[in-house]
């Protein structure tokens, strides 16, 4: 079974999926096309699923061995997917907000569920995408870059999600959709990484309108931790976590 699930940008179909995974104890798959460079909400989901499988561009014809949903990008073509759809026994699932009227989705849809109310785009949708794969930010300056984006310094954004390798070795998520005022970065359930440079995927996503991607870019790079100093970093936090607080049994 391929559960599709289609919307508009930041209306919450990772989160509904994330939902559905935790109620079930069946083999469960995930698969997003044309994500496997920046694989975002597939290392979240995995994150919190541990035993989710991630089925990655070449591997349609194997969907079908688990009950996988199938995430599709709001930028493309659901006419595109349909010849994938019609191979297998599929339900599509349409996340719609209440003050969006979309006709292509609901004629699309076997089952429309409410999404999240986003602030609407004053122009076109772009979208900006950035590998990070192999570097390791500082978290005051992606902090201070985050609360830049969404307050509007580098364009309208209305979707901002993000996997980043910190100093501390941990891998944090970040999320932003227009409406919603938190900044929002999670370690995720992934071991540390302290040797080295890192080589799990990491990277972002921005979605909205008149972006500054050149600025973005190197306002990105920026952020990163010199190579020179990567190992000295990673050997003050082994040399933190060596240090265990002493227990007193009572």
């Amino acid at each position: 079974m391929i559960i599709a699930v289609a919307s508009p940008p930041g209306v919450g179909k990772t989160h509904w999926i994330h939902q559905q995974l935790v109620q079930t104890n069946k083999p469960v798959g995930y698969f997003s096309p044309q994500t496997d460079s920046v694989p975002i909400d597939a290392i979240y989901l995995q994150s919190e699923y541990p035993q989710l499988k991630l089925y990655h561009s070449g591997e349609e014809a194997e969907l079908d061995k688990t009950i996988t949903y199938l995430e599709i990008p709001w930028y493309l073509d659901l006419a595109g997917i349909e010849p994938l759809l019609q191979t297998f026994n599929s339900h599509r699932v349409a996340i719609i907000p209440d003050d969006t009227d979309s006709t292509e989705l609901k004629t699309w849809a076997d089952e429309i569920i409410p999404g999240n109310n986003i602030t609407k785009p004053t122009t076109a949708l772009q979208i900006h995408r950035g590998v990070l794969t192999g570097e390791i930010l500082d978290m005051n300056s992606l902090a201070t870059f985050w609360l830049e984006l969404t307050q509007g310094a580098y364009g309208e954004v209305i979707r901002a999600k993000g996997i980043f390798d910190l100093m501390d070795g941990q891998i944090y998520y970040g999320d932003f959709r227009s409406g919603k005022s938190a900044l929002e970065f999670k370690p995720l359930n992934l071991p540390r990484w302290l040797n080295g440079k890192p080589n799990r995927k990491s990277g972002f996503e921005i979605v909205g309108s008149n972006l500054d991607k050149a600025e973005i870019a190197q306002t990105v790079r920026d952020c990163c931790v010199p190579e020179s100093a990567i190992n000295y970093y990673q050997q003050q936090v082994k040399e933190s976590l060596a240090i265990e607080p002493e227990v007193e049994v009572v």
